[in-house]
C-alpha cells in the first residue's frame, strides 16, 4: 500500500524524483505528536490520524544530497488517493518565526508538496502552492513586492503598513504569498494577481495589494482551516 501510495505521488507529481535519484521508502511509520501540538492544532492532529499510511521518504540525488519527508496519504470521498509530502528538514536560519510555527515544523514538518485536486466547489489553501510552512522558503518582509505596493499606495495616497516583521510562510505559483506579523500573529495574503472570493481587501488598501482570509486571523487559524478543509473531503479512518 505504501508503495502505490509513492507511485500514486510520483504520478501526479511527476516532476519531483529524478531518474537518478535514489529512493528509499520506510512503510506504515507511526508518528506520535506532544500534547501541546494536538492542544494547538486538534483539527490537524485529527487529520493526521486520519490518515490510511505514514510513508517516510528517503532521497538522495546524484550529487549525494540526501533528504526526508513523510508521506501523509488519505483517501477522498470519490476513492481516490491524496496527500501531503512533509519536509523534516533541520537547518537553522537567522529568520525569527512564531512558536506554534516552530511546533508546527518540528513535530509534522512544512508541506513541501500536495498531491490531487478536490472537487470541492470552493477554493483550497493548498491548491497551486509552491509550499507552505517550510523554513527553508522562508522569506521576511515583503521582498520583491516592495516596489509595487510603494507604487500603488502613492497611486492611491494609502497609508502603507509596516512590512518588516511579516514572515512569508506560502508562495503560489503565480507569485501571490501568504504572511504572518511576527508581532500581532495577524494572517495577511499578498495578492498581485487573484480570482478569490474567499478575501478582503485589508482595510484602508487598495485591491490587488494586502488582504485578510475569511475565517483566519493568525496563523494557527490558517493551519486548522487549511487542515479542516481536507478533513471534510476524505473518508475518515472510522467511516
Amino acid at each position: 500500500m505504501d508503495k502505490n501510495d509513492f507511485e500514486n505521488f510520483t504520478q501526479e507529481v511527476s516532476w519531483f524524483v529524478r531518474p537518478a535519484d535514489r529512493v528509499e521508502l520506510e512503510h506504515r511509520i507511526s508518528k506520535n505528536f506532544s500534547p501541546r501540538f494536538i492542544a494547538t492544532f486538534p483539527i490537524l492532529y485529527h487529520l493526521l490520524l486520519q490518515s490510511t499510511s505514514i510513508t517516510r521518504v528517503n532521497i538522495t540525488s546524484s550529487k549525494n544530497k540526501e533528504s526526508s519527508y513523510y508521506l501523509h496519504t488519505w483517501i477522498d470521498r470519490n476513492g481516490f488517493r491524496c496527500g501531503w509530502l512533509c519536509d523534516t528538514e533541520k537547518i537553522q536560519t537567522e529568520i525569527e518565526i512564531l512558536t506554534e510555527h516552530q511546533l508546527l515544523l518540528d513535530e509534522m514538518g512544512g508541506i513541501k508538496e500536495t498531491y490531487h485536486y478536490f472537487d470541492a466547489g470552493s477554493e483550497m489553501l493548498t491548491d497551486n502552492q509552491n509550499f507552505i510552512f517550510i523554513k527553508s522558503g522562508l522569506t521576511k518582509g515583503l521582498g520583491d513586492w516592495t516596489d509595487l505596493y510603494d507604487q500603488v499606495c502613492k497611486d492611491e495616497q494609502v497609508k502603507q503598513i509596516d512590512t518588516d516583521d511579516l514572515i512569508c510562510f506560502a508562495q503560489e505559483a503565480n507569485g501571490n504569498e501568504t504572511y504572518y506579523n511576527l508581532n500581532t500573529k495577524q494572517v495577511l495574503l499578498f495578492a498581485a494577481d487573484h480570482s478569490f472570493e474567499n478575501i478582503e481587501v485589508l482595510k484602508d488598501h487598495s485591491e490587488y495589494t494586502f488582504y485578510t482570509i475569511n475565517e483566519i486571523t493568525t496563523l494557527v487559524d490558517y493551519v486548522e482551516k487549511l487542515a479542516q478543509q481536507w478533513l471534510q473531503n476524505i473518508i475518515p479512518a472510522e467511516d
